[in-house]
């Protein structure tokens, strides 16, 4: 288990422990008989911690420490409210060093795959070795907010939280629910505003929902390359798309985006996912969408080499229609 200071930089590394061992039993075996813990942290600082330590959370209280996780959804509950959607975007938003520096970590042939049982009783100082080694040679993961647009950001989404989301309010009263009202955007006269990337690294805080909306966006493209997207009717600053779920196929999501064409171009989402409501940031669906309209159809956007193959190869498995076949034996006829 691994200890990281927000800056990057690695506290500690502890273990190695048994693989019957989740996050919770070994985080408490920790505060049970690390007492240098005790001394590191102060009474009133932060934890934050993912869902693999919910059992261990009173542990931390009662420590004096203020632990953060990510909401769970209760029973029965589909989607987290706006406030558990964002609260849980801040805490991801910090937590990314910790994943970043395992990714680090794991660049070491060493430690990059399966390790032999006999080599076990080395394990944790090799670890420790390589953090000393990440500290002092590769530098810190993040960089000081005073030299960076960090502080900026951080402020900007601690302003989100409190804002209500106005498309959610008005897809839960059905008023963007008709399907006659939607329809293709290539059937009408439509503008969206033209966003850069560096914009949209602002929107979303960060680039992993570009990346991830980019993949959506070529899972859902079709045979003519178009990305299936409806405009409302009667209101033609709504835009709306029908997305699979990347966990289950079984899953699909409608998201709707509101925007203008003025400085401030995207003004409302919300998406049917877990995490659709939130304000603080939005989900790879809702971001597939912005990407798609405000950025990818006016710089030549193409598919990977990859999807490309997979579309060839589906496109010439697609069945005869009735009507290819009548044609055919017309032909055979003459």
């Amino acid at each position: 288990m691994s200890l990281i200071l927000p800056n990057g930089y690695i506290l500690d590394t502890i273990g190695p422990f048994w693989g019957t061992m989740n996050d919770a039993s070994i985080a408490k075996n920790i505060t049970d008989t690390c007492d240098i813990l005790m001394k590191w942290c102060e009474k009133g600082d932060t934890m934050i911690v993912d869902h693999g330590f919910r059992d261990v959370i009173e542990s931390f209280i009662d420590m004096g420490h203020e632990p953060r996780m990510p909401d769970f959804l209760t029973k029965g509950q589909k989607q987290h409210t706006v406030e558990q959607a964002n609260r849980s975007r801040l805490i991801t938003k910090v937590r990314w060093r910790i994943e970043s520096y395992h990714a680090r970590m794991k660049k070491w042939t060493l430690l990059s795959g399966r390790i032999e049982n006999a080599f076990i009783p080395k394990v944790a100082d090799c670890v420790r070795i390589v953090s000393a080694a990440l500290n002092c040679y590769r530098g810190q993961i993040g960089q000081h907010a005073i030299n960076s647009d960090d502080s900026m950001l951080a402020q900007y989404m601690r302003q989100q939280i409190g804002r209500n989301n106005i498309l959610q309010a008005r897809v839960d009263q059905g008023l963007l629910s008709s399907r006659s009202r939607w329809k293709k955007i290539e059937d009408s006269n439509f503008n969206f505003p033209q966003i850069s990337l560096k914009d949209l690294r602002q929107l979303f805080f960060g680039t992993y929902q570009i990346k991830m909306g980019r993949s959506y966006v070529e899972e859902h493209m079709n045979s003519d390359g178009d990305y299936m997207i409806e405009v409302d009717n009667s209101n033609d600053n709504i835009v709306r798309a029908s997305i699979h779920s990347r966990h289950s196929n079984a899953s699909i999501y409608k998201a709707w985006i509101q925007f203008s064409l003025t400085e401030d171009p995207i003004e409302a989402w919300y998406c049917q996912c877990t995490a659709g409501a939130r304000n603080v940031g939005c989900c790879s669906h809702v971001a597939s969408i912005i990407w798609y309209l405000a950025y990818a159809r006016h710089n030549n956007f193409t598919p990977s080499a990859g999807r490309q193959r997979l579309l060839q190869a589906l496109t010439r498995q697609e069945p005869q229609t009735e009507t290819d076949a009548d044609t055919e034996s017309s032909s055979e006829d003459e």
